[in-house]
């Protein structure tokens, strides 16, 4: 009994929440931090962090225990956000139970989220919390979290996808990731054109993209920049990717301006804002080179 305590990594809160939607009373599963349990990696291109196993504690991945998500009614969100549901949005809420059992069976199959989590269940969390946040007021900056969940799911998604053999189930694990990629796109580009007006902020909370280390507003700008260099094939009009590569390029130009370190522009994100730079150049030039003209 002893050496299980030990090897604990999360913990169920003694304090119950209660579900906004359906009244459900459970217990949130946190994950312990200390002694060793996480042992961080590299950085990702993305900005995540990988973890290295522990010999003590094997592969723990932080990721998949920061969303909320009621055992009855699947219904999702971030913890700080979780009791935020508008009141008037509960019915709606409840009302579409049958369909993220059903989109949770689509995806990853069945998960118990009264159990311990794996990763199939965290990966479920982001994706039912996508669905979820369309339900919140703009207060709660809905867009970007939907963006930023994701993402995250995208990323968990790659992890299963790595622990599994090649086949049926990670030809539709791969496929999923990749609805994922482009929904992060989607959300964090209308994120950013609803900041610019003024019509939902990005301010108040953590924006990751990671658990690890809050990157801010620049983060957030190199985010919608890599997503752009990652999924702006997409767009099939050369010319509209060059001008969507080209817009890109602007934004990420004002992450290194100077070129000097500071307290919100660390090391790390200016020379992978640089590199970012230059690839996006260089996939502008060649759709220059393709079509014979020159794009401002």
């Amino acid at each position: 009994m002893a050496e299980e305590k030990t090897l604990k990594v999360t913990f169920f809160d003694k304090k119950p929440i209660t579900c906004p939607a359906c009244s459900r009373e459970y217990q949130y599963e946190k994950l312990m931090s200390g002694s060793g349990r996480l042992i961080a990696g590299k950085l990702t291109d993305e900005l995540r962090r990988l973890y290295q196993p522990s010999k003590k504690y094997g592969r723990v991945n932080p990721l998949i225990y920061p969303v909320a998500v009621c055992p009855d009614c699947l219904y999702a969100a971030f913890l700080e956000d979780f009791s935020r549901l508008p009141e008037k949005n509960a019915d709606k809420v409840r009302q579409f139970t049958d369909r993220r059992i059903q989109l949770v069976m689509q995806t990853v199959g069945p998960v118990d989220f009264s159990e311990i989590r794996d990763d199939k269940a965290g990966a479920a969390s982001y994706i039912l919390a996508v669905s979820s946040y369309s339900f919140f007021e703009k207060s709660v900056s809905p867009t970007l979290k939907r963006g930023l969940c994701s993402l995250r799911g995208a990323w968990v998604l790659n992890d299963i996808i790595e622990q599994t053999e090649p086949g049926e189930d990670r030809d539709r694990y791969a496929w999923i990731q990749n609805i994922l990629y482009r929904k992060a796109y989607k959300f964090y580009s209308d994120a950013l054109d609803l900041y610019q007006k003024g019509q939902e902020t990005i301010e108040g909370f953590v924006l990751g993209p990671d658990t690890d280390k809050n990157w801010g507003y620049e983060g957030f700008l190199y985010t919608v920049s890599q997503l752009c260099l990652k999924l702006g094939f997409m767009e099939e009009d050369l010319e509209k990717r060059a001008l969507s590569y080209l817009g890109t390029k602007r934004i990420i130009s004002k992450l290194f301006g100077s070129g000097k370190a500071s307290k919100t522009k660390p090391s790390e994100i200016l020379d992978m804002s640089r590199a970012l730079y230059d690839r996006l150049d260089a996939y502008v030039k060649e759709i220059e080179e393709t079509l014979g003209k020159k794009f401002e």
